[in-house]
């Protein structure tokens, strides 16, 4: 998706994950957020809301997302962001993670 954004928030829980993801659905038009994805972190049972918008969006309105991501959730830099759903999706921690644990 050239020109798009992403953000991504970690939460403690699934429902505040899902409650989160629902404002910004709500909140957000078709054409302004292209991508809203929910997914488990398996190293800390955390969830983490990735919102992708597209390119044209104001500032104004991306400061709004991140306001409401913000409430309760914690930013995940945009480098981690991508760590974590590569591990999500693939089932395997990433490499630097492992270390960290000593895997």
């Amino acid at each position: 998706m050239a020109g798009s954004h992403s953000l991504g928030y970690e939460f403690v829980s699934e429902e505040e994950a899902r409650y989160h993801a629902r404002e910004l659905d709500r909140r957000f038009t078709r054409e302004e957020l292209l991508v809203l994805r929910i997914y488990r972190i398996r190293w800390n049972d955390n969830y983490l809301v990735e919102a992708t918008f597209a390119g044209g969006v104001p500032a104004s309105r991306m400061d709004d997302a991140r306001a409401l991501l913000g409430e309760s959730g914690v930013a995940v830099h945009a480098e981690d962001l991508e760590d974590y759903k590569r591990a999500t999706e693939g089932g395997t921690l990433p490499g630097w993670l492992r270390r960290f644990f000593g895997g």
